[in-house]
């Protein structure tokens, strides 16, 4: 779930030993033996470790705060800084600067829920943000809500292969998916395939709501309504042109939407209001 200054992939995992917090390494292990690296989002910040060994992580956001938070992963070019990345945005919130990446996160979820993306990390400079906005629609990245991360020097193991049950394609301005989406737990695969910056909010929606209904009470600039006409439960953040990440929700039978939140790079309109929405059912 995400909104550039105006205004979302998991491998099923339990966590073995996790001992996290500045300055130390994520060390628990999924069970499917990638690392379990993962953090406590609140008002405003995260909370977890600072270093991280390059390689396939299964990288989780948990919502301890009173608002719906996500977790986008930016990938810093050498020399910049966490500073740089918001000062830039705020000075150009339609366009990703040019020294940087988005490669992924887990997308928004709801006080006290958990979300996902399973996804290799390279080494380098990294920063953790939160694009979603406070009530008076101002976003969460201008309250502070970032953290600066490294990703340590070093040749991680080969990525393994894993066979999505469903592939999600992004494009300028739509979403197919593969094969429809049935109940119970999914690996889905998500990739833009776009010439912008795209992401996947999976949201579900009370019977009869709209995604695009859900997507307006979080249009850029406007203040928060109080309410949404649907319960955001992960996906992906924003993933660059050409890049990949998986996720992995329990869906239960019943009526969900995708959509995108991030900026034209032209009209500055959020990609839902342009038509990149999707909604299906769930049996």
């Amino acid at each position: 779930m995400v909104r550039i200054l105006l205004g979302c992939a998991a491998i099923c995992v339990i966590g073995v030993g996790l001992v996290i917090g500045g300055g130390q390494r994520a060390v628990a292990v999924a069970k499917e033996n990638f690392p379990l690296i993962s953090y406590d989002a609140f008002e405003f910040g995260f909370r977890g470790p600072d270093r991280l060994d390059p390689g396939m992580v299964s990288l989780q956001v948990v919502n301890t705060g009173k608002h719906a938070h996500q977790m986008q992963l930016v990938k810093l070019g050498e020399g910049h800084t966490a500073a740089d990345f918001a000062a830039e945005v705020k000075a150009e919130p339609r366009r990703i600067p040019r020294w940087s990446r988005l490669v992924g996160g887990p997308n928004g979820v709801v006080e006290g829920e958990r979300a996902s993306t399973l996804q290799v990390l390279t080494p380098g400079d990294y920063v953790l943000v939160c694009w979603l906005p406070d009530q008076t629609g101002a976003p969460h990245l201008t309250l502070g809500m970032t953290k600066s991360i490294t990703v340590t020097a070093g040749t991680p193991k080969p990525a393994p292969e894993i066979t999505p049950d469903v592939t999600i394609t992004l494009a300028d301005y739509s979403y197919t998916l593969s094969k429809p989406i049935t109940a119970g737990t999914r690996t889905i695969k998500v990739v833009n395939q776009g010439q912008q910056v795209h992401e996947a909010l999976v949201v579900q929606l009370p019977p009869k709501a709209s995604i695009k209904a859900f997507g307006e009470t979080l249009a850029p600039g406007k203040p928060s309504t109080g309410s949404s006409p649907g319960k955001p439960v992960g996906g992906v953040v924003g993933l660059a042109p050409g890049d990949h990440a998986l996720f992995q929700t329990t869906f239960v039978p019943g009526h969900y939407g995708l959509l995108c939140l991030f900026p034209d790079h032209e009209t500055g309109q959020p990609h839902f209001a342009k038509g990149m929405t999707l909604e299906f059912d769930v049996k």
